[in-house]
């Protein structure tokens, strides 16, 4: 055991005396401002990792992180049609990244009831083909409930299938009367005030596509960091491909379908790093401030000790293991108290979100084992460095001037 840790060890350990009045306070303020900072930076982690990864799976549950369609600069609401076979699926599935590919179609369409109507876009979905599923959004609107009886109008393209654009001559109307199966909520009122929930086989006879004809294919990942490897390996295996009516593919992942919102979630990454670097340096300048003061109040034992050889080295490492066994109980402190608050909070939910504003009805969390080592080693290591600094005090403590009186 070296020299530095023995005396920091009875430094930190010792009871004191009733001379020491300032240096207990001063020492919980130091501990306090540890705990208080690792707390508020579990707390902060916990909360964006858990509010990003829901928003993302919360988009996702739309379709899928990426989708398979026709290469087309088509600007109206319904995609040109891309032929798939299983051979395709089966290819995309065998992917190592890839969870599930399955085709779907998107529709527009005019809803109907006998007192109003209201333009949506019908995605296919796990619905019964004389069945429906509507948000909470459009039911208040449409004084719609489960049972109620609509028809949906669609406009049927009449040109050949591969034709980008048509005009008001080349097109019909086909309707579908429909059973309203249920109702859903995202949320996300670009979604809930105008998709609404249809039969895969229902739009494709409408649509007058071939069997296997569909909008495109959803693709779903196993985890959504695999996003970018998924994205080129699908890009470089499809982007020479084309279906048996010619047409090419091409790969759009959920970020470039929806760029404002996943721009807004990067936002909250630099505020993240912004608040774990305040919480850093205030940590650190409290505990600063704690060891300047059991500095100051040991400069006679400093005294005594250089005057019997111990050399300024020594003494620096010495009070740099004081601070380091205080940094250590208040991270001890800070780990109980952020983590006893996440487990709080992603057991009971008590602190609630407006859903209109946040897409969540309440606040998420999201912690791995990485991330709590990570902000404890961090802050260990900030808070040592920066203690550094003012260690060297004890350099500037002179025997002479202490012991006499000077």
């Amino acid at each position: 055991m070296s020299l530095a840790f023995f005396l920091a060890k009875r430094i930190h350990f010792s009871k004191g005396d009733d001379t020491q009045r300032v240096s207990p306070p001063a020492i919980r303020i130091a501990i306090a401002g540890i705990a208080i900072g690792l707390a508020v930076m579990l707390l902060t982690v916990a909360v964006v990792v858990g509010f990003k990864e829901e928003v993302r799976n919360k988009i996702a549950s739309f379709g899928g992180h990426l989708e398979l369609l026709a290469l087309t600069s088509n600007r109206t609401f319904e995609k040109l049609p891309i032929c798939y076979n299983d051979s395709l699926l089966d290819e995309l599935r065998a992917l190592p990244d890839v969870a599930s590919a399955e085709p779907f179609i998107t529709k527009p369409a005019v809803l109907k009831t006998d007192n109003d109507f209201l333009s949506v876009v019908v995605r296919s979905a796990d619905v019964d083909e004389r069945e429906i599923r509507i948000s909470e959004t459009i039911a208040r609107k449409m004084q719609l409930r489960k049972g109620d009886r609509l028809t949906l109008y669609f406009v049927q393209n009449n040109q050949p299938q591969n034709s980008l654009e048509y005009g008001p001559m080349d097109a019909s109307v086909k309707s579908a009367t429909l059973t309203v199966a249920g109702t859903y909520q995202t949320h996300f009122n670009e979604y809930d005030s105008q998709v609404v929930l249809g039969n895969i086989g229902l739009l494709r006879q409408k649509s007058g596509w071939d069997p296997d004809m569909a909008s495109g294919i959803d693709i779903r990942l196993h985890d959504f960091g695999q996003l970018e490897n998924a994205y080129y390996d699908i890009s470089r295996n499809c982007s020479q491909t084309i279906d048996r009516q010619g047409t090419p593919y091409m790969v759009q992942t959920l970020e470039q379908q929806n760029p404002q919102i996943f721009g807004w979630l990067d936002l909250l990454d630099t505020n993240v790093w912004v608040i774990l670097g305040l919480m850093a340096v205030v940590s650190a300048f409290t505990m600063i401030s704690g060891l300047l003061i059991i500095i100051l109040e040991r400069t006679q034992m400093i005294a005594i000790l250089k005057a019997q050889g111990c050399s300024n080295g020594q003494l620096r490492r010495t009070f740099v293991w004081v601070a380091t066994f205080l940094t250590l109980q208040g991270m001890i402190w800070g780990n109980l108290i952020g983590l006893s608050l996440c487990a709080i909070q992603a057991w009971w939910h008590p602190v609630a979100l407006d859903a209109e504003n946040y897409y969540l009805e309440w606040v998420p969390i999201g912690l791995e084992w990485w991330h709590v080592a990570a902000l404890n080693a961090g802050t260990l290591l900030i808070t040592l460095l920066m203690l550094l600094g003012p260690s060297a005090l004890v350099a500037r403590i002179s025997p002479a001037r202490v012991l006499t009186g000077d």
